[in-house]
């Protein structure tokens, strides 16, 4: 019987770093498989640097898409500097535990490069609503700390309750459907059949991904 435990994280949440870590020393998986891709793990650890001038990626991606990608990474940098972690230490931290434990890893994200090129094909004016929904995020939304209908306050050193990130999920769904068939529903079907073909081969294997990716890939797994 094929056991596939996902646990699901928060990248900037220290918290989810004693979940990677005791998930690993408690389950003894054949295999650990973590949501990066190997140019984003090698990125993290240092190992390598980014290609080509900032003007080669405008040029490559145009202007808006390159604006919204380096928003996006921004955001999630600043908002990891108030938390004092690196954003997806965890993703790190699950290769370093398993890789001590000689544990076999899998880098199962799709090329974060096809990634970045999918979103040139969001519409732009789905681009232009999200860049003012990001900004305001950072000036507004961020110092109130919160999140959802209850204005709920926030602890960003745990990971959300799974309510909290279904509702976000939702409304990135609803307000930004291109934006999330590219971030997420695509990225859950690539990692879903990444796992699929894992399981001929391990029968045990540790999933560690982002919360928001946790519903996509449990159904698609079943």
């Amino acid at each position: 019987m094929i056991d596939i435990v996902l646990v699901p994280t928060s990248h900037v949440a220290r918290e989810s770093l004693k979940s990677v870590k005791n998930a690993i020393e408690k389950e003894k998986p054949e295999c650990v498989a973590v949501e990066l891709d190997i140019n984003r793990y090698y990125a993290m650890k240092e190992e390598s640097k980014a290609k080509g001038s900032t003007l080669d990626a405008m040029r490559n991606l145009g202007f808006l898409t390159f604006i919204l990608y380096w928003v996006l990474k921004s955001l999630q940098s600043w908002i990891g500097k108030k938390m004092g972690i690196l954003p997806g230490s965890e993703m790190v931290e699950a290769v370093d535990v398993a890789r001590k434990a000689g544990i076999k890893v899998a880098l199962i994200d799709r090329d974060i490069r096809i990634t970045v090129t999918r979103m040139n094909q969001i519409p732009w004016t789905e681009k232009a609503k999200l860049l003012l929904f990001l900004l305001k995020g950072m000036i507004i939304d961020y110092p109130l700390m919160k999140l959802g209908r209850g204005g709920q306050k926030i602890d960003l050193n745990k990971v959300p309750p799974k309510e909290i990130i279904n509702e976000a999920m939702r409304t990135m769904k609803k307000e930004f459907p291109h934006l999330y068939r590219v971030l997420v529903t695509e990225r859950d079907k690539f990692m879903s059949a990444r796992l699929k073909d894992m399981s001929k081969k391990f029968k045990k294997i540790v999933v560690v991904i982002g919360a928001g990716h946790l519903d996509g890939i449990t159904k698609m797994l079943k």
